[in-house]
């Protein structure tokens, strides 16, 4: 817990503490103040015994300080400020400043000369009191009162923002397991249709597409309940979901999916790039000549970036940029990834591509592609629009 968590805390054992060292701190404020107005100020007084005298007056006075700064804090500063009844606050300060006037006064008129006469002390003189009044408790008081008041309204400030940051933080949890449980019904229904038909028909491929489909399901089922997942582990079932689809459209289908860079002790947010391989997939389907998908991976230090290109309809471009699965998988990004990942779909023809860049390290920004990249992905494209 750092030191502001700790001034700032709302726990009794730390107001306590940090009350009475507040208070400590402004009695030794209010003693050498008081001593040097008492000593140079309106007159001059000898104080006896320095140590005793001093400590017993300003004691005292600092009751006076302690009662009138927690009315001000705990009554009126809820009670009327913080409701905008300015009215009533007015008065309230009114009536605790005479209030603070009449105290202090009868303390030094009748209090002080009792403790002075203890000591063998000089007495003040009497048309002086009330300018010693004034001084001790009319002006002194409002200071620690401002002062405390502050720290108030500062802590009140910072307990709001951080419920205000625990509810956010509640909210986009709930959000992300609302997205996720969005997306994964869309796999365990594709697959299980693309089984049945195979069972049905009698096909040898229904028990390698079965013995797959239960590891993407015990992924799906399990491991996706986590925030993050090993990045070699979310690869393996982008493959697995990807040779499932391979059985599906057989020689149709020209595949190619390549890694680059090291996976090793690097995380990331479950079922984030398996929604941009359905999506390809589904766009490939019912296209009109051969169905091409080209997946490239690339890990650089904690920059992950994904170039993902296939054949779609010329009709479909648009659908594609509005595919429900990709506008899901945009809010998961900016709420998983604010400020640390770079999205562009583009879509040519009968081309369509994808590039995702994430910094997967979440402290640190991502910065934009640059005009080389831009060039290179265009090149990709004319290549194989040419092959």
């Amino acid at each position: 817990m750092s030191w502001h968590d700790i001034i700032l805390s709302d726990k009794s054992s730390h107001r306590i503490r940090l009350h009475v060292l507040f208070w400590l701190l402004w009695w030794v404020y209010f003693a050498a103040t008081y001593y040097y107005y008492i000593q140079v100020g309106l007159q001059q007084i000898t104080f006896g015994n320095l140590s005793s005298i001093l400590i017993l007056k300003t004691f005292l006075l600092l009751l006076v300080h302690i009662l009138s700064c927690y009315a001000f804090i705990y009554f009126l500063l809820p009670q009327y400020l913080l409701r905008a009844k300015y009215f009533s606050f007015v008065i309230g300060v009114i009536l605790l400043s005479g209030l603070l006037l009449f105290v202090g006064y009868y303390i030094h008129l009748l209090v002080f000369p009792i403790i002075d006469r203890a000591y063998h002390n000089s007495l003040p003189k009497t048309n002086t009191i009330w300018w010693i009044s004034v001084n001790s408790v009319l002006i002194n008081a409002p200071k620690i009162i401002a002062a405390a008041s502050a720290l108030k309204l500062v802590k009140r400030w910072y307990l709001k923002q951080k419920e205000k940051e625990r509810i956010e933080k509640e909210k986009l949890i709930t959000d992300l397991q609302l997205l996720k449980a969005q997306i994964r019904p869309v796999f365990l229904f594709s697959s299980l249709d693309h089984i049945y038909n195979y069972a049905r028909n009698r096909s040898p491929k229904a028990p390698e597409l079965l013995l797959k489909f239960s590891d993407l399901l015990s992924y799906l089922l399990y491991e996706c309940d986590e925030a993050w997942v090993k990045l070699d582990r979310e690869l393996q079932m982008m493959k697995v979901y990807m040779a499932m689809e391979k059985i599906r459209y057989g020689e149709q289908l020209d595949l190619e999916f390549q890694i680059k860079g090291s996976t090793q002790d690097k995380t990331i947010a479950p079922l984030l790039l398996l929604p941009f391989i359905e999506s390809s997939f589904n766009q490939c389907f019912g296209h009109v000549e051969q169905s091409w998908i080209n997946l490239e991976i690339t890990i650089d230090k904690n920059i992950l970036t994904m170039k993902l290109m296939n054949g779609v309809d010329p009709e479909k471009n648009q659908q594609a940029l509005e595919a429900p699965e990709i506008i899901n998988v945009e809010k998961r990004l900016r709420l998983l990834y604010p400020g640390n990942y770079e999205l562009k779909m583009y879509a040519e023809q009968e081309i369509y591509m994808t590039l995702l860049r994430i910094n997967l390290d979440e402290g640190s920004g991502l910065q934009p592609a640059t005009s080389s990249t831009a060039f290179n992905i265009q090149k990709s494209i004319s290549t194989h629009a040419v092959n």
